[in-house]
């Protein structure tokens, strides 16, 4: 079984425009790990976690860890914020998309909206949930 955060965290160790780094996430998921109990999230929000106000676009995907909790790791696309851009609020599963979650993503209106834009930084990350 590969490991999703090592395959991701090199992958993306480049700077790469959002529509490379979103066919990146796509090869990432599926790549085994262990479980069907498998999840992707899409989440898009305008916000200050760092102290500075960003635009983040976020991947993430969702995976049992062997402790009986879940894996989330994580792509934040991060942008500065903008007049498209911080008014772009999503939070959606693979569970409630139809016609293929990437599908989704694509023809949202962050996507088309940042696809062009200047990425500031990309952080990838692994954390754990109970």
């Amino acid at each position: 079984m590969g490991n999703p955060f090592q395959f991701l965290d090199k992958a993306t160790d480049t700077p790469m425009p959002l529509s490379k780094l979103v066919d990146t996430f796509e090869e990432m998921s599926r790549l085994p790990v262990g479980s069907d109990d498998d999840t992707l999230l899409f989440e898009t929000v305008t916000d200050n976690f760092t102290g500075i106000e960003l635009f983040f676009f976020t991947l993430i995907r969702q995976y049992p860890n062997p402790e009986g909790g879940y894996f989330h790791l994580h792509m934040d696309v991060i942008y500065e914020p903008n007049e498209a851009n911080q008014h772009f609020t999503c939070a959606i599963s693979s569970r409630e998309t139809e016609g293929g979650f990437f599908d989704f993503v694509r023809r949202s209106p962050a996507y088309l909206s940042a696809q062009n834009e200047r990425i500031v930084k990309v952080s990838v990350y692994l954390d754990e949930v109970c």
